[in-house]
């Protein structure tokens, strides 16, 4: 939103305006760029989702909710109510609205604390996924899976492609987007498909291509145009020691041609999928993996891929069942030190740098994380 914002107005400068020596117009953006607490009472970082206008907090067991004091920065200019610092009873969700500098526009979010007296519960969100709810955007119209409880709670794992492309073309129904909901006995999977893209935005990026994508992480807006490879912010708390990824899945790679960033075709390559899970430390320098470093970071200690990413055979769905593999020789402390899980689906395996071939589709389904102990029978 802040970057679409940010285009309109630009433009809206440099067009409507008639005289340079004009005064510049407030300026109408009003966005909550952070939320944060004290690391010791957070169980895993905030999720702010600009989409749905939501900010999800899940605190550690026994946390007293009824007085924190988030501390929040805004969009340049801008002001937030409740303010930043003050203590508010998160008992129930509570809306925090943001104003503009030019004091008309405003949004309004809705804060949710949940306190994980139950660690296993969290645990099983992040291990098990079967694509069963999705929410659909009520301004945009995309869809994101969710996971959810018995109890009704909901969770914010999952991102999507849809949510940056939403920035510069939108659509009626989730079914336009890349990434979306498809029947599958008696629920859903996830379906993703590479689409042509809209070409030069503005001038801010080229986008050739768009890929359905769908990964356990948020993305950061502000560098979706600019810079995509760190847009995806890949990873999510995890506390047990992955073993296997299992799921089911069907593949078929794009008929046409293999379409490079640059917008040209690339005789003989084929596209392939991308089904892979990274566990990794963090630390003062790393909160989250990113398009630039999933591969390859020297904080990864645990990967599994999918080993044959081209199409599948038939119109079934094939299961596959993949290792986790070490990928240095690091001691696992839970003790010591956070760790997240970052589990990655698209329709193109290079498909966050704008490459891949139109038509591409992946579907995937009943997809697991099984952890040392779930072998062990803990």
């Amino acid at each position: 939103m802040k970057i679409l914002r940010g285009i309109i107005t630009t433009l809206w400068i440099c067009v409507g305006l008639t005289s340079c020596i004009q005064d510049e117009p407030l300026c109408p953006e009003a966005e909550i760029e952070s939320f944060t607490l004290p690391a010791e009472i957070l169980f895993s970082d905030p999720v702010i989702n600009q989409g749905q206008n939501t900010i999800q907090v899940l605190l550690n067991p026994n946390t007293d909710r009824s007085a924190l004091a988030p501390q929040i920065t805004v969009t340049e200019y801008s002001t937030v109510s409740p303010a930043s610092g003050e203590t508010v009873d998160f008992t129930e969700p509570v809306t925090y609205r943001v104003t503009a500098q030019d004091g008309i526009h405003t949004r309004d979010y809705q804060v949710q604390m949940i306190v994980m007296q139950d660690e296993d519960v969290y645990t099983s969100l992040m291990k098990n996924f079967d694509f069963s709810y999705w929410e659909e955007n009520s301004t945009f119209h995309y869809a994101t899976p969710v996971q959810k409880t018995n109890d009704g709670t909901t969770y914010s794992i999952f991102s999507t492609s849809n949510q940056g492309v939403a920035l510069y073309q939108q659509f009626p129904v989730p079914e336009q987007y890349p990434t979306y909901a498809i029947a599958h006995n008696d629920g859903y999977a996830a379906k993703m498909i590479t689409k042509v893209g809209p070409g030069n935005i503005l001038g801010l990026q080229y986008i050739p291509i768009v890929a359905g994508s769908l990964y356990t992480g948020t993305m950061n807006l502000l560098n979706a145009l600019r810079d995509p490879l760190t847009a995806t912010q890949l990873g999510r708390s995890f506390n047990q020691i992955p073993v296997r990824f299992t799921g089911k899945y069907k593949y078929k790679a794009g008929s046409g041609d293999y379409i490079g960033s640059d917008g040209n075709p690339k005789p003989g390559v084929k596209d392939s999928c991308a089904i892979y899970a990274v566990f990794y430390r963090t630390d003062e320098n790393l909160q989250v993996l990113d398009g630039t470093n999933v591969h390859s970071h020297p904080n990864i200690i645990l990967q599994a891929m999918l080993p044959d990413r081209s199409s599948t055979a038939g119109d079934d769905f094939q299961a596959f069942d993949i290792e986790f593999k070490r990928m240095n020789d690091e001691v696992i402390d839970f003790s010591k030190h956070e760790y997240k899980l970052a589990v990655v689906f698209s329709s193109s395996f290079w498909g966050d740098r704008y490459e891949g071939a139109p038509g591409s589709e992946l579907v995937v389904d009943d997809v697991k994380i099984i952890t040392e102990g779930d072998e062990k029978g803990l």
